[in-house]
């Protein structure tokens, strides 16, 4: 009876395998937007914008 079973065993594992494949790729793809939003990020950080001083000003400065 085993025997029998172990083509249904192999037809499942190699069905799980193929899910998780696309799971992992599925994250590849997460991971690599993540890292392109912090690229982004790390630009805007480095160059930013000109800011006016705030507060009071005195005709004497």
């Amino acid at each position: 009876m085993r025997a029998s079973l172990l083509p249904f065993k192999k037809l499942s594992l190699n069905s799980e395998t193929g899910e998780i494949k696309k799971k992992l790729q599925n994250q590849d793809k997460n991971i690599e937007l993540v890292f392109s939003y912090l690229d982004e990020l790390m630009e805007k950080q480095e160059n930013p914008p000109a800011r006016n001083p705030i507060g009071f000003r005195s005709n004497n400065s």
